[in-house]
């Protein structure tokens, strides 16, 4: 792997050799004078249809504002009021169940625009005609139709999963998704009060991405407030940070670094919920040391694992399966009501009754019931251990040796000598 990877490391596909590469689009055919000219007069039309619908909906919508505020007067409400009623929608979607329809539209795609050079693809309307006249597509199985939606399943998953073949494909992904999750931010930030920063840096020096920041409101301000030093000096660490990984997918997967994600994924869970930052996980004493002390339970453990600690796990496909669920939530902890505490601890003293160890003992000394002899002081730790008693000394009598003498409470002056020698 190390061999592939050093030979050509210009773009992410080629550090990554065995995973698989979203195919790049190929560059459209160059197009002749005519064509331009002709391509002109439909984006101008297009242009004066948009600025009719635009006109349109400015006066609907004037239309509409001036019948709001006559709704609100009328019923004692404020205009935002009515507004929210009209615009309620909600925010969040979930990815939509791949249909039998668009699954029929992506095989038809395939089949006949595959070959097709950019600008002659058949359109979606095209293809809907060609679906509904093609008797091979009308009359299936439920395995055919299920095959159909399979492959469509396997084409989002490769869109989502597989990486950018070049460097500007890539950095493209990156700029659109961040547009993304920016705007995102920023509505949370108007729907909740939240604050949220954003850093997005390249992982390799022959990346062409470009690295960026984002934080809403003044949330610029907590690094320079907490640690004197602006968000841009920041992003400049990350960025030199990601490049020195110099990592690919395999090596980011690799069993000793998910190992790492795990530990800290549960112990961060577990300070989450007991509110003790100096908490440690305790696999062997699990039932005793954590549910049962601290009411705490860690539920959706993946099926077919041994619940041990991560560093015990020995494959790659075990503590993946371990970390994927715990970022996807489906593992996570969870505090118990007292009653199934108190049941919990009647379980624990059933088995105790019946002779199972609940607790595993700690391991003993091999010289265990033997009296040991205190070790004498090495030479060294003894001479250390004088030169700084001798040092706490000598700086205790510099203390006294500088100290200032107190005054007197009444200070005679020249005037009550005189008279007293009279």
């Amino acid at each position: 792997m190390s061999v592939l990877r050093d030979a050509n490391t210009s773009t992410w596909a080629a550090r990554n050799p065995t995973h698989a590469t979203i195919r790049c689009r190929t560059p459209p055919p160059k197009i002749s004078k005519a064509q331009k000219a002709s391509r002109k007069i439909k984006r101008d039309q297009k242009i004066e249809l948009t600025k009719l619908v635009h006109n349109a909906v400015a006066a609907h919508l004037d239309e509409e504002k001036t019948r709001i505020q006559s709704l609100a007067h009328a019923h004692n409400v404020t205009p935002k009021y009515i507004n929210d009623m009209i615009s309620s929608q909600t925010k969040y979607h979930g990815s939509r169940k791949a249909q039998l329809a668009n699954a029929l539209l992506h095989a038809k795609a395939k089949e006949m625009n595959s070959d097709q050079p950019v600008g002659l693809r058949y359109k979606i309307v095209e293809l809907r005609e060609m679906i509904v006249n093609d008797p091979e597509m009308n009359n299936l199985t439920k395995n055919e139709k299920a095959g159909y939606i399979a492959a469509l399943h396997e084409h989002r998953e490769e869109k989502v999963s597989h990486v950018r073949g070049n460097n500007m494909a890539a950095a493209r992904d990156v700029l659109l998704t961040t547009e993304k999750i920016v705007k995102e931010l920023d509505d949370l930030r108007i729907r909740t009060g939240t604050y949220a920063t954003l850093f997005v840096v390249r992982g390799h020096i022959n990346n062409t991405i470009q690295s960026t920041m984002h934080g809403t409101d003044n949330s610029d301000d907590f690094w320079e407030d907490v640690y004197d030093l602006p968000m841009a000096d920041f992003l400049r660490q990350y960025e030199q940070w990601a490049c020195t990984q110099n990592q690919n997918l395999i090596e980011r997967d690799s069993l000793e670094a998910v190992r790492k994600q795990v530990r800290k994924l549960i112990v961060r869970g577990l300070v989450a919920m007991t509110g003790k930052k100096d908490i440690a996980m305790n696999y062997n004493n699990y039932n005793t040391a954590i549910i049962e002390t601290y009411a705490v339970q860690l539920v959706g453990w993946p099926p077919g694992i041994n619940f041990i600690s991560p560093s015990n796990i020995g494959t790659v496909g075990e503590i993946r399966r371990i970390r994927n669920a715990l970022k996807a939530r489906t593992c996570y902890w969870t505090t118990l009501m007292p009653v199934e505490v108190k049941t919990h601890t009647a379980n624990l003293n059933e088995r105790r009754s019946a002779g199972e160890i609940v607790k595993k003992p700690r391991k003993k000394r091999s010289d265990a019931g033997t009296s040991r002899k205190r070790k004498a002081p090495s030479i060294v730790g003894h001479a250390n251990k004088q030169t700084k008693c001798s040092s706490k000394k000598a700086k205790k009598n510099s203390d006294q040796d500088h100290e200032v003498p107190k005054s007197v409470e009444f200070v005679v002056s020249s005037d009550e000598e005189e008279i007293e020698d009279l």
